[in-house]
């Protein structure tokens, strides 16, 4: 696009029908294009990409009129007008009981001062016609004035990534903003040393480490990455260090690949950002890290990772990371000393005494000192496994109108599930928003970390 004003094409949108033609960003351009030149006919604009941060109702909140910028401009205000390519709708969170709107789309004139001259910038920032959630967001800025509205832009951008402190987790993708994670620590079904030592871990990094960080010169942030099969609870183990952390006053926020957008790198983008910008210590969780290791991306996840982009929080940031797939996670990630800091392997069963403190678990108020009887065939299993094998049980039982769950009973709910797996049918459960249900998690013994002086 040319920096120059372009007259709009009315054929490009049909105001009776706005779903005749996709909406794009030459909408968007064109429109503001036909506005500017009735309000500014003699002032050459730059069409310039923009940030949906524009539009935060947060951000427009906090910054307030009079906020000087740079190269001796100021802000002076906005106003909102109508646009027939937008539909105005705003998203919103509760942090703690009073809803704040966050995001929102619209045209707006936002004006400023610059050595004491008065302009103005047209901002226009509409969601896709698909429904994806998506947005595109357009200005036009007088050529002279860039560098005022680069300013201003990236004030918005930091006052919309600065959430407020909350008892609930923050969701980045998915269809929740929001949720409260109830798994307690106490449930949490772990060998006790490597349990103290996650612990002590989390807790000791922003009590003391993130000062140990920043006077070696590094951002401070901690990478801790789970890895195992499929079931064996690192879902559940970060919920548990989540509450944990809520309970320390720190930000939690919780990347989601369950929307449309899927597994797509600007959401860790965009909570890296919201890490940066917070004014508490944040732990930062990444399920399934794999799905967000495609070729175009990794660079972005290296550097991150090497720390050129980490989120230099002062107050601390801590990354949870999991994957089912470890071979997924390229040497280049896994074995890179400071890319990950700790990789923690998280293993079936292990042995019988695991075994019975699961099935305690399940069986509940149906649990019999005989079931220890069945603990043995559960060895290498996961907590999965486990949970269903004492439901199916438990049902059984109630629906043949036993009081108690007898040991043949749960022996035959062993032998059904596993003759299941021979088969190849999925035990695994759907995942549902924002960890899935919590469940007690059985978790092994084993915690490495791996290092490679070798580099690459």
């Amino acid at each position: 696009m040319p920096f120059n004003n372009t007259p709009f094409e009315e054929d490009l949108f049909d105001h009776e029908t706005s779903t005749k033609h996709p909406l794009c960003y030459a909408q968007l351009l064109r429109w503001a294009g036909r506005i500017w030149n009735e309000q500014y006919p003699d002032v050459t604009y730059a069409p310039l990409w923009s940030s949906d941060s524009c539009a935060n109702h947060v951000a427009l909140v906090k910054i307030k009129t009079g906020r000087k910028l740079r190269r001796k401009g100021q802000y002076r205000g906005y106003r909102r007008i109508d646009c027939p390519l937008v539909e105005p709708v705003s998203t919103w969170y509760v942090p703690q009981r009073k809803v704040i709107l966050t995001d929102d789309v619209g045209a707006f004139w936002f004006s400023f001062t610059q050595n004491g001259e008065p302009f103005e910038t047209l901002y226009v920032s509409s969601y896709f016609k698909n429904g994806s959630g998506r947005t595109i967001s357009v200005v036009l800025v007088p050529r002279e004035r860039l560098e005022v509205w680069a300013n201003f832009e990236e004030l918005c951008q930091q006052a919309a990534l600065s959430l407020e402190r909350s008892p609930k987790i923050y969701v980045i993708g998915g269809t929740e903003s929001t949720f409260e994670p109830s798994v307690e620590w106490e449930n949490v079904i772990l060998a006790e040393a490597l349990k103290d030592d996650l612990r002590v871990d989390l807790e000791t990094f922003f009590e003391k480490g993130v000062a140990m960080y920043k006077g070696l010169g590094l951002p401070p942030f901690r990478k801790l990455l789970f890895v195992g099969p499929p079931g064996t609870g690192k879902t559940t183990l970060c919920a548990a260090m989540a509450k944990l952390a809520l309970g320390r006053g720190c930000l939690v926020i919780y990347v989601s690949a369950s929307d449309d957008d899927g597994a797509d790198f600007s959401k860790i983008h965009r909570a890296l950002h919201v890490a940066a910008n917070s004014r508490y210590p944040v732990l930062l969780i990444v399920e399934e890290l794999d799905a967000y290791l495609v070729k175009e991306d990794k660079s972005q996840i290296l550097n991150v990772l090497d720390g050129m982009e980490s989120p230099n929080n002062p107050h601390g940031a801590m990354l949870l990371a999991t994957t089912n797939y470890p071979e997924v996670i390229d040497e280049r990630i896994a074995k890179r000393p400071g890319r990950v800091d700790r990789v923690i392997y998280i293993p079936p069963i292990q042995d019988e005494d695991q075994a019975i403190r699961m099935l305690q678990r399940y069986m509940g108020p149906g649990w019999q000192d005989d079931h220890r009887g069945a603990a043995k065939h559960l060895i290498g299993q996961t907590g999965v496994f486990v949970r269903e094998v004492a439901l199916y049980a438990r049902m059984q039982a109630a629906s043949q109108g036993e009081v108690t769950v007898p040991l043949a009973l749960l022996q035959a709910s062993i032998t059904r599930l596993l003759s299941q797996l021979s088969t190849g049918e999925n035990l695994l459960p759907r995942r549902a928003i924002g960890f899935g249900k919590t469940d007690p998690l059985r978790l092994g013994e084993r915690a490495t970390a791996h290092n490679d002086p070798s580099g690459d």
